[in-house]
């Protein structure tokens, strides 16, 4: 098959776009090496978003939204990349969904759950501002220390970082002393 100059312009594209991806995985993998670093993750895909956002108290995950098959090796793959590049979390906490429990789990081994990782659209804007400035108040207790990794949702990775991030998908960034995050890159499992 002949493949035209725009066509070779194309496939260039493709391979220049998708090589930053890997070099990011790189790069954070690299950072968290360093310490001093938090690991943001957005639970892994879920089965379906069929049902409403909703947290059961009682911890009943029957009632929630639950990890696919395909986000429990998202998070497998995770544990892998971070086990071969030898890297240690200080802290691993998780919003109180119970995908978001099951990701870090996977991914991290034991977690401590955190309310103030609980999706920003639960309660009213201003208790949203509050968790997020509580979050903010313990990244910067350990700002220039070990890794902290945080397994929560879009929005609450967007209000600290100003990223937007797939299921599955997490951010790396280093913690300044104000609890504010410098962004290193990306890993996509």
């Amino acid at each position: 098959m002949k493949c035209s100059t725009l066509c070779l312009a194309a496939m260039t594209a493709v391979l220049i776009v998708a090589a930053p991806a890997a070099h990011g995985d790189e790069a954070a993998i690299k950072a968290l090496a360093q310490g001093g670093h938090a690991v943001l993750m957005r639970h892994a895909k879920i089965s379906a978003h069929a049902k409403a956002m909703v947290l059961d108290p009682n911890g009943n995950c029957a009632n929630e939204e639950n990890l696919s098959d395909d986000g429990r090796a998202q998070s497998e793959r995770l544990k892998a990349m971070l086990d071969k590049a030898g890297i240690k979390f200080d802290a691993v906490l998780t919003s109180p969904f119970c995908r978001a429990r099951e990701t870090a789990q996977l991914a991290f081994g034991l977690a401590t759950v955190d309310s103030n990782l609980t999706a920003l659209e639960i309660g009213t804007q201003a208790q949203g501002q509050a968790r997020t400035q509580a979050i903010s108040d313990l990244l910067a207790r350990h700002a220039g220390k070990g890794n902290v990794a945080l397994v929560t949702h879009r929005p609450n990775i967007d209000a600290l970082t100003m990223e937007l991030v797939e299921e599955g998908e997490a951010v790396v960034a280093r913690i300044q002393p104000n609890g504010t995050l410098d962004l290193v890159g990306r890993i996509k499992p």
